[in-house]
């Protein structure tokens, strides 16, 4: 925002030069030395607009440590790339600069024209003075001061990555295509080790109020149900040949790494604990499941 301040201080300082205003006599800024005064009273109106380009700014990019730097004194300051990327704006801040500049020119220049510049200082005066000074000053129209939402662009920054701060072309990414597969691994994992201690613990805890989810009669029939189901599947399966050579922690195993244990359970027809424990390399199948699976793992890559 400071930054953003200084270039709009730097286009109303123009602006006042261009109509040989002195940017040093201010009106309500205090005249300092090495200080442009003037400057600092006409760039107000302005403000609001750099405030809501930083709005905007900070809430459409995604901003890295390369973005800035720090100085031996502590200070943080801007990186060059950064600063580029900002530069642009000064035609916007220049634009809305101008007519307030154009008003004080005005008004300067009627001022002296009247003849009171030499009498008159500018600000209250006295009542005695009101009294005895009669000079009509036809009205200024006030500038028209452009709308935030039409005159201040969104961004002009590009938005980078959360994670390595490499650019990205696509401003609704918060991953470069190198960081997204790990950031989605990272957050499947976390998923699902919370899934899973979330319902041991809830069985622990149904234990310890005398209540055994698992050891009800309907939880007995699905499971022996499903076990009957998959020995007949099994006794059905004739072995052709054909992954003789096929190794599953080599070949297909590898493929499944990045796959939704739902997917993999549901390729299997086993229950998610299953799909996790063999995604997971704990648990080989049974040769039956390797073609099945083996194919979620090509359709998975060809995607």
């Amino acid at each position: 925002m400071n930054y953003l301040y200084t270039l709009l201080e730097i286009e109303t300082r123009i602006a006042l030069t261009a109509r040989a205003l002195d940017v040093g006599l201010a009106l309500f800024h205090a005249d300092e030395a090495n200080r442009a005064s003037l400057a600092a009273d006409v760039m107000e109106p302005v403000r609001p607009h750099v405030d809501a380009f930083v709005l905007n700014l900070a809430r459409t990019r995604t901003f890295s440590a390369k973005d800035f730097a720090e100085t031996r004194e502590g200070a943080c300051r801007l990186a060059s790339a950064l600063t580029h990327e900002l530069v642009p704006t000064m035609a916007t801040w220049a634009r809305l600069v101008a007519p307030y500049a154009e008003v004080i020119a005005r008004q300067v220049s009627q001022l002296a024209k009247s003849g009171l510049g030499m009498s008159v200082p500018i600000g209250p005066v006295p009542r005695a003075d009101r009294r005895r000074i009669s000079v009509r000053v036809k009205p200024i129209a006030r500038p028209s001061v452009p709308k935030a939402a039409r005159s201040v662009p969104m961004s002009v920054a590009s938005n980078a990555c959360r994670a390595c701060g490499a650019k990205l072309s696509i401003r609704k990414r918060v991953y470069c295509d190198t960081c997204l597969p790990l950031q989605r691994e990272a957050a499947r994992r976390a998923s699902l080790d919370a899934f899973s201690g979330a319902g041991h613990a809830k069985v622990i805890a149904m234990r310890a109020q005398g209540f055994d989810p698992t050891a009800t009669p309907e939880a007995q029939c699905k499971r022996a149900a499903s076990a009957s189901a998959q020995r007949l599947a099994t006794l059905a399966w004739h072995d052709d040949g054909s992954l003789d050579r096929v190794d599953f922690k080599r070949d297909i195993l590898p493929k499944l790494q990045r796959l939704p244990v739902r997917e993999v359970a549901e390729a299997m027809g086993a229950s998610l604990s299953h799909g996790s424990k063999v995604r997971g390399g704990r648990l080989a199948p049974h040769k039956r499941h390797w073609v099945a699976l083996a194919r979620l793992g090509r359709e998975h890559k060809a995607r």
